[in-house]
């Protein structure tokens, strides 16, 4: 996913919620990993989701 729509220039804290290994809305809805990193608008993600998964990203401002 292209973070293009990050204001360009600004450098942002991303904390990324997602899918944690194994994790399967039947057999483990629990697992989530959370991570952190340095993005700005040049900048994307790769998403992976689980079955029945997803992710949540906060984006703040450095």
């Amino acid at each position: 996913v292209s973070l293009g729509f990050l204001e360009p220039g600004v450098r942002y804290r991303a904390e990324v919620y997602r899918d944690g290994d194994g994790a399967d809305f039947r057999s483990n809805p629990f697992a989530f990993k959370r991570e952190t990193r340095e993005v700005s608008s040049t900048d994307s993600l790769t998403l992976v989701l689980a079955p029945g998964g997803g992710q949540a990203i906060r984006f703040t401002p450095l």
